[in-house]
């Protein structure tokens, strides 16, 4: 490419002047069928991938709203909730999980630290962390297994970082001072506070309520401790976990299935436009 930084672009020499294989025509009809065929595959699996996200969505807003029960509703400060469920403030349902003062680092070779970039959009859980000597984990947050990392750094809290906090090699971990961890207390279900945060409109609702200068605002702590949840009872709310969560999974299989196409059109595009694979004498349809 030519030009200045930005501004580059392909000559029309290096077009005209590429070098190009040319199978027979009939063979080359075979070729684009085959990766065509893939092509409106993947493009499927994207319509099944949106259309599962879709049910998600309008999933969440029933459950949250409506439960499982088809109970009389009540009006609440949060609107219309069943009448058995509670509506309470989320600092009263939730802890903000601490270092215990016994903890002592210098026992440890090394410790999981999860940084921003590890902490997944939509997710349930991390997949990665970084490991760490004792004296480097300076300005960090500590948490727990089991703990929710609710980001609260802007892009990252409307974007929808957040995860909890699992698959590490002890039960704490340390994390990046741009989170808050919180600790369910008994009467919460960490997966149905899970849901019950990555919902758009709680999410939109607490990012009205963000301090600081353009690009560096943040949730504060009053915000998330004030944030009114509905609290059906503990086994309603496992229900209503389990069936998100089971919707996360068909998600879940869907991308990886998508993933493995995309690789599939990848290598085949690779081998038959090299002549590695040869179609000159397949039959098609």
């Amino acid at each position: 490419m030519q030009g200045t930084t930005g501004r580059k672009r392909v000559p029309k020499e290096a077009v005209v002047n590429t070098l190009i294989p040319l199978p027979p025509l009939p063979e080359q009809h075979r070729i684009a069928t085959i990766l065509s065929t893939i092509q409106r595959t993947i493009e499927q699996q994207d319509k099944i991938i949106e259309a599962t996200k879709k049910l998600k969505k309008s999933l969440m807003h029933t459950l949250f709203t409506e439960g499982l029960n088809g109970e009389e509703q009540k009006e609440t400060e949060i609107g219309l909730v069943p009448k058995s469920w509670e509506v309470v403030r989320l600092g009263d349902a939730v802890d903000f999980t601490k270092k215990p003062r016994s903890l002592n680092l210098s026992e440890f070779n090394k410790i999981p630290f999860i940084p921003m970039e590890m902490i997944p959009i939509e997710e349930l859980y991390i997949t990665a962390y970084l490991l760490r000597s004792p004296d480097e984990i300076t300005s960090s947050v500590y948490c727990e297994k089991g703990d929710i990392l609710l980001a609260k750094i802007t892009p990252s809290f409307e974007n929808g970082k957040q995860c909890i906090v699992e698959n590490i090699p002890y039960d704490f971990a340390f994390a990046t001072t741009e989170v808050y961890p919180l600790k369910p207390r008994n009467n919460l279900d960490k997966l149905f506070l899970f849901y019950f945060l990555i919902n758009s409109d709680v999410r939109e609702a607490i990012a009205g309520k963000m301090q600081g200068t353009t690009g560096r605002k943040r949730v504060p702590k009053e915000a998330v401790e004030n944030t009114v949840i509905p609290l059906p009872p503990l086994p309603e709310q496992h229900q209503i976990a389990h069936i998100l969560s089971t919707v996360d999974k068909k998600i879940e299989v869907e991308e990886r299935r998508k993933a493995t196409l995309k690789e599939l059109f990848k290598t085949m595009l690779h081998k038959l436009m090299t002549g590695e694979i040869r179609v000159n004498k397949v039959e098609l349809f």
